[in-house]
């Protein structure tokens, strides 16, 4: 069997499956590298997010506030 496909297959035109496999696993590390900077940052987003929305929170309630005091001055 083996004789039969050496007559058919020249081993020059094999594919560079060395080569593949060295990037393979060079795009793999680098994926993996990627991945934890993107889940880093998203981390920081949600943080900053929710930051955001309680500092607007906290805007909302001084205005209601300040709006409230005011027109309880004026009804006097």
């Amino acid at each position: 069997m083996r004789e039969v496909m050496q007559k058919h297959f020249d081993p020059k035109k094999l594919p560079p499956i060395a080569k593949w496999q060295a990037e393979r696993e060079s795009l793999n590390a680098d994926m993996k590298r990627l991945n934890l900077e993107y889940m880093k940052l998203k981390d920081d987003t949600a943080k900053v997010e929710k930051i955001r929305s309680n500092v607007y929170d906290i805007l909302q309630s001084e205005s209601r506030n300040i709006h409230r005091k005011w027109t309880q001055d004026t009804d006097i």
